[in-house]
């Protein structure tokens, strides 16, 4: 340490002076005078000057960088999740645009309807406005009227100037096919010929069987989003049932065998708004099991429950989706289901139980090691889960994509290539046959996930790579029973077909079949399998089914 002795001027003794030493600035210090009226103070100063007020700054400085720098973290973080839900809801809606630029948009632009409705509320508001009481509340009620026009002009532009023409090509289909049905009616009257096809009557099977399948309506994305491939939806299977407006939607979970988590919805307008009136998650045990949960898409809702194979076993489960319940039936029949992914569909996992409904009740499809893998039907007792004795055809389950019932017939799908399936497959559970036939599918995204029919409103739902997507059918005409059989139309003898010379003209399905094959070429084509042969079954049976065959 060093000590300094300074001699400052001083008015007064024991005054504080300010002191600067080689440039560094000095706190005030006391000095003694002495008789020559001289101050004189001492200080002790160390070898090297600290600077303390620029280390204080310098350490508020960083502290205050510090913090800002987390602050752009943390901004970084935010939009890196922002940029990441932008990137899936992007990636969502290309696949929808590239849907609706190839097969056209399923919008329905209801404008009449619109106008109706406005022209409703304007004679609601000008009898409201004869009745009115006070000057005030008729200006009111002129101003809401004026208000509705100026809508109903906007409205009426719109459907004037709508680019696509949507709702008015509509309105010209429909009534060129009311034209065409009573055209084909009044001309079965006349030669006594059936018309070509046709709608069937609700809850009735008098029909010849599955003709067409119309162009898919892709409804919308499942409510756990587009990470969710596989699952199950639709209405209520049972015929009459008190649902039948109700739909659901069953996503598995992203092991794409778990089924857990459900919504219910009371209207088909919720549904696309998605507003449930129940969403419900089936019973998880205290050790992670999950007590209720079943496995693959082969569930159905039917007569106000859900029916699946429970998850891990070879048992049926029943979930009622009001009271909570969940109640199970082990399957203990000679020649029993497989399970755990043993005979699954082609291209799918864990759906080695698929149940469907339709108008003969609630059917189970299912491969067992008895039959090598064939595919087996079987009737279940929705009340007691008990299952009938079985039908068992020729084809494998794993050549299969999918499979549902109309009218106890069951009609088997095979991938085509990536925008089509086709429908090659069918086996009639009341006479124990079963042919090949040639029915093209067409499906907005490659796999086929789970595929039903529903007897009430006549369509196909299928969940389609996480998407929602249904369907119209067409019947053919039913002429007469032959042996129990109904025989449609348009089906032709084998024979004569043979013994004609001349090249048959070409059909609108080999058209189509056609259409789907070059549309097809860009895509991975698989190979194709062997056609599955007329047999002729010599049947074994027991309480009226069949339970084997040779």
């Amino acid at each position: 340490m060093k000590v300094i002795l300074l001699r400052l001027l001083s008015v007064a003794s024991f005054l504080p002076y300010q002191v600067i030493v080689d440039g560094a600035h000095v706190e005030r210090v006391i000095g003694v005078r002495d008789g020559s009226g001289q101050c004189i103070c001492s200080m002790e100063i160390a070898h090297t000057y600290f600077p303390a007020r620029s280390v204080e700054q310098l350490q508020s400085d960083f502290y205050n960088l510090t913090s800002y720098l987390q602050d752009q973290l943390n901004m970084i973080y935010n939009n890196q999740a922002h940029l990441t839900t932008t990137k899936t809801n992007l990636t969502n809606l290309s696949v929808r645009v590239k849907y609706a630029k190839a097969f056209g948009t399923h919008v329905d632009l209801d404008f009449q309807k619109l106008i109706t409705d406005i022209h409703t509320v304007v004679s609601l508001a000008n009898n409201i406005s004869k009745n009115a009481t006070t000057e005030d509340t008729k200006d009111m009620i002129n101003d809401l009227i004026k208000k509705v026009n100026t809508m109903n002009t906007v409205v009426t532009t719109m459907e004037k100037y709508d680019k696509n023409n949507i709702m008015t090509a509509q309105r010209e289909i429909i009534s060129l096919r009311q034209k065409l049905q009573e055209c084909e009616e009044a001309i079965a009257l006349v030669t006594g010929t059936p018309a070509k096809s046709g709608p069937s009557s609700i809850g009735k099977c008098e029909h010849g069987g599955l003709l067409k399948v119309g162009s898919p309506q892709l409804v919308k994305l499942n409510w756990k989003g587009m990470n969710f491939k596989a699952g199950s939806w639709g209405k209520d299977f049972a015929l009459g049932t008190k649902l039948r407006d109700h739909y659901w939607v069953f996503p598995l979970n992203k092991d794409e065998r778990t089924l857990e988590n459900y919504r219910l919805y009371s209207s088909y307008k919720r549904l696309l708004l998605y507003t449930p009136i129940r969403e419900y998650t089936l019973k998880v045990g205290s050790k992670g099991v999950c007590d209720g949960c079943g496995q693959g898409a082969g569930v159905v809702f039917f007569n106000g429950s859900f029916f699946y194979n429970c998850f891990d076993s070879r048992a049926l489960c029943k979930a009622d989706p009001f009271s909570m319940r969940v109640s199970r039936e082990d399957l203990e029949d000679p020649d029993p289901a497989s399970f755990n992914n043993w005979f699954s569909y082609k291209g799918v996992k864990y759906q080695d139980i698929d149940l469907a409904g339709d108008e003969k009740g609630l059917w189970m499809i299912h491969a067992t090691t008895t039959s090598n893998g064939k595919l087996v039907i079987k009737k279940v007792d929705p009340e007691t889960l008990e299952v009938g004795m079985p039908w068992i055809t020729s084809q494998t389950k794993d050549t299969l994509t999918n499979s549902f019932m109309i009218c106890g017939v069951l009609y088997g799908t095979k991938r085509k290539n990536s925008t089509h399936e086709e429908i090659h497959f069918m086996y009639d559970t009341s006479n124990s046959r079963e042919r090949n036939i040639q029915i093209l599918l067409e499906k907005p995204l490659p796999t086929v996930q789970s595929l039903n029919y529903n007897p009430n409103d006549q369509k196909l739902y299928m969940f389609n790579d996480g998407y929602l997507v249904r369907y119209d059918v067409t019947f053919k005409a039913a002429t007469a029973k032959r042996d129990g059989e109904v025989v449609a139309a348009t089906e032709e003898h084998q024979d004569s077909a043979a013994e004609s010379k001349e090249e048959p003209p070409r059909s609108v399905g080999d058209q189509q079949l056609d259409l789907a094959n070059e549309e097809g070429s860009r895509a991975d084509e698989e190979e194709n399998s062997s056609p599955i042969p007329v047999i002729r079954r010599e049947a074994i049976t027991a309480r009226g089914h069949l339970v084997g065959s040779q």
